[in-house]
Order: C-alpha cells, then structure tokens, then sequence
C-alpha cells in the first residue's frame, strides 16, 4: 500500500513518517539545515505483515507542485493537521487536491498534542472533521499523537494497519505506464527512475519507451522498497534501472512516464471534464492560463472551455486544456489546475480523450462523441462511439487511449453487438472471435452503417447504368462523388471489397460495374474502339500521344480527339493527359506496380524517380499517370513521395 503525507508546512509531516518507519524522508542538506521539507522524501516498513510504503510531501505552498507529484498515484493520505494550529491553508488545499486526484482513503493525524491544551485539541479536531464533512473522507478516524514521547503512535500504525490489511490492489491492468518522480545516475548502474506503478507489469529484460521524449531504453534491474524484483506491477512504487542504445543523450526526469511501447502517446490536446474549486473568488474563464499537475509533470496550459465562457465556482463543465508542450497522458488520468500568479489551486478533473481535435472542438458531433468516451467502463464507451458515429472511428486511437492490452481489446469488442473491424480497404472480422492486431488505421463501425454503405454503392452504380447504358460503370472517384465522399475515402473502400470478393460487383479494368451489366456501343463506336485497343495494347505501358494515333489510324486529329474523349467519358478507355489515352487494363497495371513499390518500402513510399524507373515510361509520362492516380483516390501525394490509399 502507497501512503502519502498531507497537510500544512511545519505539522509534523516527516517526524512521523519517521516516527513510523524509522527512517529520515529530509535527504538534502537544504532541508536538514532549513528543518524543512522541499522536496518528496521515501520511507517504507511493515504494519500489520503488509509492506506500506510512504511518500511524505512538502507541506510549503512554494513547493505545491512537488506535493502533488507525491500524491498522483497512492492508496491512502495521511492527512497531517497540528493540534495547536488546526487546519491551516495550505491543509485546505491539500485536502482539495486528494479530492480532484481521487485519493481513496484517507487517515488524520492530528499532532503536537504535548504543545496544545485540550480545548485547542477540541477545537482542532472539530475544525478538521468540518473540512473532511463534504469529503469522501468524511469517515476519516482522527488519531492524537505527540511524536517525540510516542503517545498515538502505535494508534496510529494500527489505523494504518487495518487499512493495509483491507487494501486490495486489483488485477494490474492496462499496458504498463510508470509515472517518474525521481531520476539519477548511480556509479556502475547507470541510470535509474523511480515512481509508482499506474498500469500494468513490467519485468527484468523488458523493451520500454520514455514518453513523451519516444526514447527505446529496456529495464536492466528492478527494486521495490530496495530489494531486487523480477517484475513490478500496478500498486507498486519502485525503482528501475534502465539501459538503452544511447543513454548519454537520454534525459529522464519528474514528470516524464517509463511506458509499453504501445502506450506511447505524447499529446499536447487533452479534452477533459474540469471543475472549478468552490471557494474561488471568481469562474475559471474561457482562455485563462493555468498550471497543469498531472501525473508528476508540471506544464503551462490555457482553458479552453467547450460551451460558455465562464466556468463558476463548484460548477464542472467539458473543456481543452491547450498544454506548452506534449506530455504523457491517458483516458481517466487525474488532474489539477492551478493559478501561477496566485500560488493556489483552482479546479481538477479527469482526462476524457487525450487526444483533443485541433479544430471543431465545441461542434455537436465532438460533443456527443466525448459524451460517449466519458463513460467509465471501456466496452459501454466504444458501443456508444459505435451507435452515434455515422462514419468509422479510429479504433486504434480508441485502444491507446484506454490503455488497453490485446486481451482486453479482445474482450471489449467481444461486447460489442455488432461491429466490423477495418484496415485499409480490408474487412478484418467482425468482433466476435476477433483475433488480429490493432493498429494504426485500424477502423471500426457499426456493422448494420458498413452494410448500408455497400447498399448504396450497389444501388449507386444500378443507377449509373440507368442513366447512360452506354457507360461500362462507373470510376471509384466518380462512385465517391456520386454517393457524396471523397475519393480518397478509406470507408467507402473497405466497402467495396467484399461486394468485389462477393462477385456483387465486378472491376472492368478501372471501372465499377453490376455483374450483369453490358454497355451497348454504336457499331461505328465499337468498331474504332476495337482499332484504337489494337493500337494502345501493342504499345505496352507508353501508349502514343492523340496526334501520333491519328496519324497511324488514319484519321482526322480533331474527329479522333472528341470521339477517344467521348470512349473515355463512358468508360472504355482512360484519358490519363489531354492529349493521351490508355486502355483500361494498362492503367490497372500501372496502379498495380505503384502499389507493388509502395508496399516495398511502406513507411517511406515511393518517388516520382523509382516509379520512372520501374515501368520506364519516361519523366513526363511518368508524372501525368500519377497525377491521374492522384486524382483517382489511388495514391496520396505528400513531401515529394506517394503512398497507397489502401
């Protein structure tokens, strides 16, 4: 069980933790000499056969931003009030932080008794019992000690020890997330952080990323309460001494999170449930600056509130909180806010989604998505997203910022009632008995939205071939532009697919098309097209420009042009350039090889240069067929490279 300390400066805070532990937490000369804590200070023992260890905190309004790092991730407070002085400012403020940081359980000590006479005893213990009343430390017991004659103490380790026996760490879930407190170098070690445990397990050997910095570094030892461990888990505090591949330019410290590669997710955007202090003079605004403690780390941030301007004292609203820089950061993680200028605390809240939109974060669709991932339990929020989103969501994304290992992805989806699972332009499986990998594009929608979606492209092309029969079908960008998406749209290809693996529709060379469907030619038509193919095919991928195929045909360049023109509108040829035509299966074969290069280097993509290379078209050809590809939701063109829109 994690304990840690709470209360005003100069209560008493790290003589009892002595008193209980044996151990001095004051480990710098500054606070030796000053008898007065500044920074966080480390003590553990035995209480009841339990191992409790204890952070025991600064008590000093200057140091708030080291209390709150002590107390991010404990089990119990020990909240430290000095029977001659009651509670005192920064007691109010700590209490206030224990509540907005979800702090359990609390215990009260109330301290100094041999310096205050039984009526300020009265008067301290009534006034402390007030301030915990609209608590969920209510029920607090509030135990009298004297420290140096050891009168309470053993009261105390008793209280303590009853909540150590009745403490149960759940099942260490989620990906592992560490939260650095402490970070130094030690002779013939090297590296090592210390911190409490947030989710998950980790073990001697193990791969793990500094975030936000994305630094790779593995666990070379573990120490809980200074003795070695092969593993740490949930619930722990512990130290770990990591290696890497280049640890002289690696800088770790307060604030930053050892994690799961997976649960790497540094953010500077974090769409948040937020209230306000009761006892502020005035309402958070829309826009303020503020100070934001969130595991161990301190950033500058700005409010940005989702509905109103103003956010009133004991009120709690959705908000952005805007960060100077990125962090590490996850749904359900709690927080403070506090005034800079003021030196106070002025709300806190919870973490919603870590990854707040840059634009539109206040339009009714975000709002009733948030609405959605508020709810507490992972399976009851992805079937809200599910049923009110009208297009696929990012379930990747879903599954970071939950925190969720592959186990529990599978069983979240395995609540689902009915859901398909997309990747690219491939139906994965539907949730039942899923059994791939998440990641990155990883998409997921309602199966009974997926459905209609193929419905309206089969009906789609249907009316295509209503309206001009002549028409082979219809082009994937022009489908999209018919149903009103674009053509790069990774849904509407998903959808395709299995209509395509169905036989529901069938690709005629660059075209879509219904099975049964034959576009009806002229005979003047039909017989050009024949002559024109015989040319195009013979010419391999570099079909001659339009006056090169007059000439060898025989006809008049204007005549030739409207009537090649007129083919290509309707789907037998494919007018790549103005003044170039290709037969449809050469531009099949053409995607095909870009496809091909792009799935050989698939983080880089592929260059204008490679692709000249491999089909030896030419510079200028080479940049008119991709730049068709480009506009046929084919390929993405970006920082001079192209990759597939799978």
């Amino acid at each position: 069980m994690i304990v840690a300390t709470a209360g005003h400066v100069d209560h008493g805070k790290t003589s009892l933790v002595k008193a209980l532990t044996g151990i001095d937490t004051d480990r710098l000369e500054t606070e030796k000499a000053r008898g007065m804590s500044i920074d966080l200070g480390f003590a553990h023992t035995q209480i009841g056969g339990k191992t409790v260890a204890f952070i025991d905190v600064p008590g000093h309004e200057r140091f708030v931003r080291n209390m709150v790092a002590g107390v991010a991730s404990i089990d119990l407070a020990l909240l430290v009030v000095a029977a001659d002085d009651g509670p005192m400012p920064q007691t109010v403020e700590h209490v206030a932080i224990l509540k907005w940081l979800g702090v359990a359980d609390c215990v009260v000590a109330l301290t100094k008794l041999d310096r205050a006479d039984p009526a300020q005893v009265d008067v301290a213990t009534t006034a402390t019992a007030e301030l915990l009343a609209t608590t969920r430390f209510a029920h607090a017991p509030i135990i009298g000690v004297a420290t140096p004659s050891g009168v309470g103490v053993e009261a105390l380790r008793a209280a303590l020890g009853g909540a150590a026996v009745a403490h149960r760490r759940g099942p260490a879930e989620g990906r592992f997330r560490l939260a650095v407190d402490r970070s130094f170098s030690m002779a013939g070690a090297g590296l090592v952080v210390t911190g409490a445990v947030v989710a998950g397990r980790v073990a001697v050997g193990d791969l793990l990323t500094a975030t936000p910095s994305g630094h790779a570094v593995r666990v070379r030892a573990i120490q809980i309460h200074g003795q070695p461990a092969a593993e740490a888990r949930a619930g722990d505090r512990c130290a770990l001494n990591l290696g890497g591949v280049d640890m002289r330019h690696l800088a770790i410290g307060r604030g930053d999170w050892i994690v799961d590669p997976a649960a790497h997710a540094p953010t500077d955007r974090l769409e948040v449930r937020l209230g306000a202090s009761v006892d502020l003079a005035k309402p958070l605004r829309h826009d303020g600056a503020v100070q934001l403690h969130l595991g161990a780390a301190t950033v500058g941030a700005r409010i940005a509130l989702l509905a109103g301007r103003t956010l009133e004292p004991g009120a709690e609203a959705l908000a952005q909180l805007v960060l100077e820089r990125p962090i590490g950061a996850l749904h359900g993680d709690r927080f403070i806010v506090r005034d800079p200028a003021a030196n106070r605390t002025v709300g806190g809240g919870r973490v919603i989604d870590p990854f707040g939109w840059p634009r539109g974060r206040a339009r009714p669709e975000r709002l009733a998505e948030l609405a959605a991932l508020s709810a507490a339990d992972a399976a009851d929020a992805l079937a809200a997203r599910l049923e009110q989103a009208s297009a696929p969501i990012d379930l990747h994304r879903f599954i970071q910022a939950r925190n969720l290992t592959e186990l529990e992805t599978r069983r979240v989806l395995q609540r689902q009632q009915a859901i398909t699972v997309l990747r690219g332009n491939q139906t994965l499986a539907t949730a039942t008995g899923l059994d791939v990998g998440i990641g990155p594009g990883t998409l997921a929608i309602a199966s009974a939205r997926h459905q209609a979606l193929q419905q309206a492209v089969v009906a789609a092309l249907a009316s295509v071939h209503e309206t001009a029969p002549e028409q082979v079908g219809a082009s994937e960008a022009a489908l999209a532009a018919h149903l009103g998406r674009r053509a790069d749209d990774t849904w509407l290809k998903a959808a395709i697919a299995p209509l395509l693996d169905r036989n529901e529709i069938v690709r005629d060379g660059f075209w879509l098309r219904l099975p049964d469907h034959r576009p009806r030619l002229s005979a003047d038509d039909a017989a050009l097209l024949e002559r024109v193919g015989a040319v195009l095919n013979a010419a391999g991928l570099r079909p001659p420009i339009v006056g090169e195929l007059a000439t060898t045909l025989g006809l008049a360049l204007p005549t030739l042009l409207g009537q090649l023109t007129d083919l290509a509108r309707r789907g037998h040829l494919v007018q790549v350039a103005r003044n170039r035509f290709f037969a449809p299966a050469t531009v099949a074969t053409l995607a095909q090889i870009a496809a091909e290069l792009a799935a050989a280097t698939p983080t880089l993509g592929f260059d204008a240069a490679t692709y000249r290379d491999r089909t030896g078209l030419g510079r200028n050809l080479t940049i008119e067929v991709l730049e068709f590809l480009d506009r046929s939701g084919v390929t993405r063109f970006q920082r001079g490279r192209r990759r597939m829109i799978s």
